[in-house]
């Protein structure tokens, strides 16, 4: 019979020891969740202070000072959007009535891109 109770005592210790470990789990999953709630909040109350400086209103000189951050990186996202963009925008293409043109070889002329030679000095291209 000692042996039944062993068993039975190891039961309730890991019955004990799993409950505890998913409770431990389900007050983690809260905590969490409260910390995620917080970051919300200061976020919000980042973004206030940003706005309220965006408008021109002087805050302390430390918090000044971050917001030289915020507008040195705006500015680079604005450099970078902007070649984004350069990116995006078709090379420029000669319009149809004006032929591309090139520079002749021996006189430095500008000619038709097309052209074998030079209008000027004759030139093979």
């Amino acid at each position: 019979m000692a042996f039944l109770d062993k068993i039975n005592d190891f039961a309730k210790v890991a019955t004990e020891k799993t409950n505890n470990a998913i409770e431990s789990t389900r007050l983690s999953v809260k905590i969490e969740g409260e910390q995620r709630t917080i970051d919300a909040i200061i976020k919000k109350i980042g973004e206030y202070y940003v706005a309220k400086i965006d408008s021109g209103e002087i805050l302390e000189e430390e918090v000044m000072s971050m917001y030289e951050g915020i507008l040195s990186g705006r500015e680079k996202i604005e450099e970078l959007r902007t070649e984004i963009e350069s990116l995006k925008s078709p090379k420029e293409v000669p319009a149809e009535d004006e032929p591309a043109k090139k520079i002749c070889k021996n006189c430095g002329k500008e000619i038709d891109a097309s052209a074998k030679f030079c209008l000027n000095c004759g030139t093979q291209q």
